[in-house]
């Protein structure tokens, strides 16, 4: 089964061309956090800085040069692997002595910073990301630069990103076959299959919204299917339309029990500034959590993606 994951621009103009991610160092993503630590406690907080490395991978290497299990290690974000980035990791030692942090020798990684905090760091706890991406071989479009600052004054639309659905839509495909009983599937795994039905059925939704313009007006925001929840605006007809037309999607949400949430349509950037010189845009901007820089990105550029897979 294939999915269409091009989804309408709000902006119906004709964007510019260019490259990204030519190296890591051309989509530099820092999360934005200033936790509180005292120097004291058991779990010790790492600043670490990656490139060509996802998250995942150094939390189990961490792990390992700590002589602690990966449940031990805790971190806010999942980073991009083709980027370079700066997050912060947590690692219960308890009643262990500190290690040697310099004696950490990963190529790719470097830890910056190191203090004691007195809890561990849970998923989702930084305020949100600063974005610097380089866009390379850009063309001379005359409305890339109203497009800049239409985002910067009203917003783009938050669809999530293909990185959410795999390579190819992966994810998606693969979830499936996982939901139809065809194929087993790691926690990890099962967590992305139900992750990118959800974010594929809300694109759909964001997409309608989008074309009927009303996504700038919209207060309530996109629904993230599953069970109504008390204080969750419950799902319209329209909205349930898209559940009907995706029944195994709905079936893999509802048994999972997974609870209905609604997602803002529309998110303005803060912090926005870029700079051009030629055929390089240098863009600089914040978000907050959970927000894909790739679908700002996608309402002003027609890009390419030289590392990975965006």
């Amino acid at each position: 089964m294939s999915f269409d994951l091009n989804f309408p621009r709000a902006s119906g103009r004709m964007i510019a061309r260019g490259v990204i991610k030519a190296s890591e160092e051309d989509f530099y993503v820092e999360e934005l956090m200033n936790p509180d630590l005292s120097n004291d406690g058991e779990h010790a907080w790492l600043w670490v800085e990656k490139i060509g490395q996802n998250t995942e991978y150094v939390a189990g290497l961490l792990a390992d040069f700590s002589k602690v299990k990966k449940m031990d290690v805790g971190f806010s974000g999942m980073k991009d692997r083709w980027a370079q980035t700066r997050q912060w990791f947590s690692i219960y030692l308890g009643a262990k002595s500190e290690p040697i942090w310099r004696d950490f020798e990963v190529e790719g990684v470097r830890i910056l910073k190191t203090a004691r905090h007195y809890k561990k760091l849970r998923r989702g706890e930084h305020q949100g990301n600063h974005f610097k991406i380089i866009v390379r071989e850009l063309t001379d479009d005359e409305s890339l630069i109203s497009g800049l600052e239409a985002i910067k004054k009203q917003g783009f639309p938050n669809y999530y990103g293909p990185q959410r659905f795999g390579y190819h839509g992966a994810n998606l495909e693969r979830g499936i076959r996982y939901f139809n009983g065809e194929i087993k599937a790691s926690r990890s795994q099962r967590s992305f299959y139900l992750s990118a039905a959800r974010s594929y059925l809300f694109n759909l939704n964001l997409a309608d919204a989008v074309k009927s313009g009303r996504w700038l007006e919209d207060t309530i925001g996109g629904p993230l299917y599953g069970d109504s929840q008390e204080g969750v605006v419950p799902v319209s007809g329209d909205e349930q339309g898209y559940l009907d037309q995706n029944p195994v999607l709905a079936k893999g949400i509802h048994k999972n029990r997974l609870k209905l949430d609604r997602r803002s349509y529309c998110i303005v950037p803060v912090s926005m500034f870029w700079n051009q010189e030629g055929d390089m845009l240098s863009l600089n901007f914040d978000l907050p959590t959970g927000i894909f820089a790739t679908s700002l990105l996608a309402e002003i550029l027609d890009y390419r993606v030289l590392l990975g897979e965006a």
